[in-house]
């Protein structure tokens, strides 16, 4: 396995793990009736900061496989 490729997938398993992340973090919130923000330490929403990095990892899959 190349560089890129160990890269690729380090990535995707951070996107695949933010997204997972963002789903529990909701279903727990809805389960216990309470914000779990406390210390977040993002600036922006999590599911936007989820969002950011879908974007991220998609647009370095293209770079990284364009090389």
């Amino acid at each position: 396995m190349t560089h890129n490729e160990k890269l690729l997938n380090a990535l995707m398993q951070f996107k695949n793990s933010a997204y997972e992340i963002r789903d529990l973090w909701e279903q727990a919130d809805s389960i216990t009736d309470s914000d779990l923000c406390d210390d977040y330490p993002f600036d922006n929403d999590f599911c936007e900061v989820v969002e950011k990095i879908g974007d991220w990892v998609t647009t370095q899959k293209r770079l990284l496989k364009q090389k």
